[in-house]
C-alpha cells in the first residue's frame, strides 16, 4: 500500500502558533487476478408494511442479482424483517442459485420494524462460516426503529460489538424519506461498513451491485492510524469521519476500515501547533529535520497476493521554523483534502443545528464555515454545498426529511473521501471519486465534490 503524509505548511513562522493540517493519503495495490479468499454476504432486508410494491420488489431483484453474481465458493444469507424476524436464506455455498432465488422471491411485506432482531439473526448466520471469512452484512431499511431494541447507542453498542467480536462489517442502505439516517450512518461508521442514502428503489440493484464489487475486490483491511501527538502539538482534532478508539497507552486509533483493490482513501487531522522557538543568533532550536508535532504508526492487512500479510509503517511528522515569511509556503496538494472534509463537518454541525430547531445557529455555523474556506482558495464548487444549505434555511426555516438525509450522506461521504466509494444522489459525483456510481436517476443541477467547517466533535486536548 502506498503512504503519503504531509502537512499543508511543514514551515511556520518562529515564535507564532498555528493550526495546520496533516493529510494522509492512502493508495491500497491492486489484487491479484484469482487471489481472492472465499467470502460470506447476507442482506437483512426491511419487508415491513411501509416497503411493499416497487421498493420491496427492486429489493428482492437486487438480492437475486447478488446470488448470481456470488463465486461458487462464496456463501450467502438472507434474513427479513419487520415485527419480527426470520431467515429466509441460511447460509450456505452457491451450488442452487435457482433454489435460493426461489426463497428470495417468495418474500412479502409484513408489519412494523424490528431492525435490530434482523441484524442480530445476520450475524449469527455469518458466525457459522470459518475463521478468516471476509463477513458482510448488507442492512437495508425504509424506516425507524420500532420494535425490539430501539435504543440507538443499544443498537450501535450491538454492531460494533459484532466487528469486535465476529469480524461482521455491517454496510446500511436507507431507503426513501423516513428511516432514521443518524442511526444508519452510525452503525456502518462503527462497523467499518458503507452508508448509502436512495431517494428511488431504481438505485437499490446498483447499489447491492456496487457492495457486493467492492467485498470481492478487498485488497486492504483493516486500516487503521495509532496517533500521538508530538511535543509541539498542543490541540488536535479529527476531521475525518471515522471511528476512534483511545487505546491503554493513550493513543488515538483511528478505523478507516477496508480498501478495495486500488482504492484511495484521505484522513485530515487538524493540528495545533504551539509557538515554535529560537536560539539567540536567530536561528531555530529545532534540529534541521524539525520539531515533533505528530507519530504515527499505521497498521493494515495486505490481501493482495496469495498469502494476507501484516503491515506496520511508523512516522514521526515534524515541523520546521522560519524567520522569513517568504519561507512559508502551502502544500497546494493537500488544499482540496483539507477544504472537502471541513466542508463536511460544517455540513454534520449545520444539519444538526438545524434537526434541533435552531435555523439561525445553524446558519452562523455555515456562514462562518464558507468566509473560512474561502480564506483557504476554495472554488466555488467546493462551497456549493454549504451554501444550498443556506438557501433552504433562509427560504423555508429548515430542513425537509429527504434533504436533511441528503446532507448527512453528502457530509458522511465527504469526511471519509474513499475514492471507490458509490455516490448515490443525484448530481455530479465529487472530484475525489475516481469511480463512482452513475445515478439511475438523470443528474439535475450537477454539485460536485468538496466542501466543510471549523469545529469537530473529535477534538482532542
Amino acid at each position: 500500500m502506498k503512504i503519503d503524509c504531509r502537512l499543508d505548511y511543514s514551515t511556520i513562522l518562529a515564535n507564532q502558533g498555528r493550526p495546520v493540517h496533516l493529510a494522509m493519503g492512502f493508495k491500497a495495490p491492486s489484487c491479484q487476478a484469482g487471489a481472492r479468499s472465499p467470502m460470506a454476504f447476507c442482506v437483512v432486508l426491511d419487508r415491513s408494511g411501509s416497503m411493499s410494491g416497487e421498493p420491496l420488489r427492486k429489493a428482492k431483484a437486487a438480492s437475486e442479482a447478488v446470488v448470481r453474481n456470488l463465486h461458487s465458493s462464496d456463501q450467502f444469507a438472507l434474513v427479513a424483517f419487520d415485527d419480527s424476524a426470520r431467515v429466509v436464506v441460511p447460509m450456505q455455498a452457491m451450488e442452487n442459485r435457482e433454489a435460493v432465488n426461489q426463497l428470495i422471491r417468495g418474500i412479502h411485506e409484513g408489519g412494523s420494524t424490528n431492525l435490530t432482531g434482523g441484524w442480530m439473526l445476520g450475524r449469527d448466520e455469518l458466525a457459522k462460516t470459518a475463521p478468516g471469512t471476509a463477513r458482510r452484512v448488507l442492512l437495508l431499511s425504509d424506516g425507524f426503529l420500532n420494535v425490539g431494541v430501539v435504543n440507538p447507542e443499544e443498537v450501535g453498542r450491538v454492531v460494533a460489538d459484532g466487528l469486535e467480536r465476529s469480524r461482521v462489517r455491517t454496510s446500511t442502505l436507507g431507503f426513501g424519506d423516513n428511516y432514521d439516517e443518524n442511526l444508519m450512518e452510525r452503525l456502518a461508521t462503527c462497523s467499518g461498513g458503507n452508508f448509502y442514502d436512495a431517494n428511488s428503489a431504481d438505485k437499490l440493484p446498483a447499489i447491492f451491485t456496487a457492495e457486493l464489487d467492492g467485498l470481492q475486490r478487498t485488497s486492504t483491511q483493516n486500516l487503521r492510524i495509532r496517533f500521538r501527538p508530538g511535543t509541539f502539538c498542543e490541540n488536535w482534532r479529527l476531521l475525518a469521519g471515522y471511528q476512534t478508539l483511545v487505546l491503554p497507552d493513550g493513543r488515538t486509533e483511528i478505523a478507516v476500515g477496508d480498501l478495495v483493490s486500488e482504492e484511495s482513501a484521505t484522513v485530515i487531522l487538524q493540528l495545533e501547533v504551539l509557538p515554535l522557538p529560537e536560539c539567540q543568533d536567530g536561528q531555530p532550536v529545532a534540529s534541521l529535520e524539525g520539531e515533533e508535532l505528530a507519530h504515527l504508526e499505521i497498521l493494515w492487512d495486505d490481501l493482495s497476493g496469495a498469502e494476507i500479510k501484516s503491515c506496520v509503517h511508523e512516522q514521526v511528522v515534524r515541523i520546521l521554523a522560519a524567520q522569513d515569511p517568504a519561507d512559508v509556503k502551502v502544500n497546494v496538494d493537500v488544499i482540496p483534502g483539507v477544504v472537502t472534509q471541513r466542508t463536511g463537518v460544517a455540513l454534520e454541525e449545520a444539519r444538526a443545528e438545524a434537526e434541533a430547531g435552531r435555523p439561525e445557529k445553524a446558519l452562523e455555523v455555515l456562514n462562518k464555515a464558507i468566509g473560512q474556506l474561502e480564506a483557504l482558495g476554495a472554488s466555488e464548487v467546493a462551497i456549493d454545498s454549504l451554501k444550498r444549505m443556506v438557501r433552504e434555511l433562509e427560504d423555508f426555516g429548515g430542513l425537509s426529511a429527504r434533504s436533511s438525509k441528503e446532507h448527512r450522506y453528502r457530509a458522511s461521504h465527504m469526511r471519509k473521501m474513499k475514492s471507490m466509494s458509490s455516490w448515490t444522489l443525484d448530481e455530479e459525483a465529487p472530484g475525489y471519486s475516481e469511480s463512482p456510481l452513475p445515478p439511475a436517476v438523470p443528474p439535475t443541477p450537477p454539485q460536485a465534490s468538496e466542501p466543510p467547517s471549523d469545529e469537530d466533535p473529535n477534538s482532542k486536548a
